[in-house]
């Protein structure tokens, strides 16, 4: 082999090495920012539960994007977190003993692509209208679109659900 040749060889081989590298390297990056954008998301479904065991609907309504749209069974599009915040204010008017006893998710999946989340799951939870009052029971699917914001964080964008039985 030729001195030319094995120079031609070599800086294939680095190259090549160079692009094998730069690929390994992008995949950790990527696996980071999935954990990290996961660790956020995570914050989130604690958010929702906690605030919605509490009645929290200021709570609740922070962790949505100023342009957010809900979608509940048997009721108009809620859209804009004024909109979502008018509403849960017309609930509380309506119940005002009311409260959440038990409210449980569970996310089944999460995809994470170009700063959007799409997620799915069911949930159960259960409530009284009035103290004293009887113990209503829901079971339900969701389905929610989650918009990255600049900080890093998370917040829900649009939110579907429906009752199961």
């Amino acid at each position: 082999m030729t001195h030319r040749s094995i120079t031609l060889v070599t800086c294939a081989l680095v190259g090549l090495m160079a692009l094998v590298l730069e690929d390994a390297c992008s995949s950790v990056k990527k696996a980071d920012t999935r954990a990290q954008d996961m660790a956020e998301i995570e914050k989130l479904h604690r958010l929702d539960v906690v605030a919605t065991q509490r009645g929290d609907f200021e709570a609740l309504a922070e962790g949505c994007t100023d342009d957010v749209v809900r979608l509940q069974q048997g009721e108009e599009a809620d859209i804009g977190k004024e909109a979502i915040r008018a509403a849960n204010d017309r609930h509380k008017g309506a119940h005002p003993g009311g409260r959440v006893l038990s409210y449980a998710p569970e996310i089944k999946d999460v995809t994470i692509t170009d700063g959007w989340a799409f997620e799915w799951g069911n949930f159960t939870g259960s409530w009284v209208d009035a103290p004293g009052g009887e113990v209503k029971r829901i079971r339900g699917k969701l389905l929610r679109v989650l918009k990255k914001q600049p900080d890093g964080s998370w917040k829900c964008a649009r939110a579907m659900w429906n009752t199961s039985e």
